[in-house]
């Protein structure tokens, strides 16, 4: 009975991490550039392993304390691109990404919502520098333009060249607290990429909607019959303690 008590509650700990990356796919529907993430159960192997060296380190861990089966992986399949009309608005045309210097170093994003700052930068929507060969990019002035290869142009001259990006393996990549792009381990660097660039469009979110609001139904579901099994097997126990209470 209560190993039943403990599949239920873990169940129920299952469910709430799936929700919680739904609602995260749900929250970012809208933002440019932004990849879904897809819960996935561990390997049952990989799930022993890391009990086992758990109950190493630690004798008195209780099983619900132990690793959680749930993880996720990234759908890096490209979102819709949609024209804005916008200067500075980009979209990648095939493979590759933006780079970004952060406070915490360099980061990749596939969302091209540009502007220039006070300063003549031009960065991201969270005031990220965006990247180019040399560097962060200045422009100044009101004649500045960027081409489909990347060039960014004052008048007849160059002053810029985007840089564009990607990894040897594509989906080793994992998402920053920001959600921002890294390569999952050092061995992944990024290399320049020759990608088209798509001037005064956007990518959309990967994200859709009916599909996310599916997965929430179904999970909010099974949730509740984890906490109806969890439910039954207290008042079972509760039952039983109250009937040897009689003798």
């Amino acid at each position: 009975m209560a190993n039943a008590l403990i599949t239920a509650v873990q169940s129920m700990q299952n469910d709430l991490q799936y929700m919680d990356i739904v609602s995260q796919n749900m929250v970012n529907v809208a933002t440019p550039g932004y990849k879904r993430a897809i819960p996935t159960s561990k390997p049952l192997s990989r799930l022993f392993d890391e009990v086992m060296k758990e109950s190493e380190q630690v004798a008195n861990v209780s099983q619900t304390e132990k690793s959680n089966a749930l993880g996720s992986v990234l759908d890096l399949s490209t979102g819709a691109i949609k024209q804005t009309g916008k200067p500075w608005d980009l979209a990648i045309a095939s493979d590759g990404y933006f780079e970004l210097m952060t406070p915490e170093g360099l980061a990749y994003s596939r969302a091209g919502n540009f502007h220039v700052d006070g300063t003549g930068r031009l960065v991201s929507a969270q005031g990220y520098a965006v990247q180019g060969l040399g560097g962060d990019i200045q422009v100044r002035g009101n004649d500045v333009s960027i081409d489909h290869a990347g060039r960014i142009m004052q008048g007849e001259t160059q002053v810029a060249q985007l840089k564009i990006m990607q990894f040897a393996d594509a989906k080793n990549v994992v998402k920053t607290v920001n959600g921002l792009l890294q390569a999952a381990n050092a061995d992944n660097k990024a290399v320049e990429s020759k990608s088209e660039i798509q001037v005064g469009f956007l990518e959309s979110s990967n994200v859709t909607p009916m599909r996310e609001m599916v997965a929430m139904m179904e999970t909010t579901r099974h949730f509740e019959s984890a906490q109806k099994l969890f439910q039954g097997y207290d008042e079972m126990l509760n039952t039983a303690i109250q009937k040897l209470g009689e003798f």
